[in-house]
């Protein structure tokens, strides 16, 4: 029994430890509320995100909506949802924690996000969006990323 319940706490453990919203400190960019569905199924409106398309990135917001979610609520600035090298989801916000203003997007160029106004780049493709040039030294502000069942996730706050 004491093995089962060592395993259980190590595994609960690992989880608070890997969500990203448990190690950082608050965030500077204003609270926006996330809540929306994407489908990464091979006939999926999603499908450059589905399962081993490693590095892709799409970016969503009231503008460029999910077809799942056109009323869908995209934090403050957008939402960025990146197949990292992992192959695991990760979404964030596109604002820039360094500038955080609302007129302040982050680009995708490649694996990387970058903020057109002050110059910092983030590295998304690994999941992390901690930055690695420029004058910013907090990550994007994070967001969770669920199974929603079938090849689908909800993105959510």
């Amino acid at each position: 029994m004491k093995p089962m319940v060592f395993l259980i706490s190590g595994l609960l453990g690992a989880l608070v430890l890997s969500a990203c919203s448990q190690q950082e400190p608050p965030s500077e960019v204003p609270y926006g509320y996330v809540a929306f569905i994407i489908d990464t199924a091979i006939t999926g409106s999603d499908n450059s995100l589905r399962d081993g398309m490693t590095g892709n990135a799409r970016h969503y917001s009231a503008t460029q909506p999910s077809a799942l979610s056109p009323l869908g609520a995209y934090g403050y600035c957008g939402v960025i949802v990146v197949r990292a090298y992992d192959n695991r989801l990760y979404a964030f916000d596109s604002c820039c924690p360094y500038e955080h203003r609302k007129d302040t997007e982050v680009a995708l160029d490649g694996y990387f996000a970058v903020c057109p106004t002050c110059g910092s780049s983030f590295e998304i493709g690994n999941g992390s969006a901690r930055p690695n040039k420029g004058p910013a030294t907090a990550r994007l502000k994070c967001y969770r990323v669920s199974d929603y069942g079938n090849e689908r996730y909800r993105i959510s706050n």
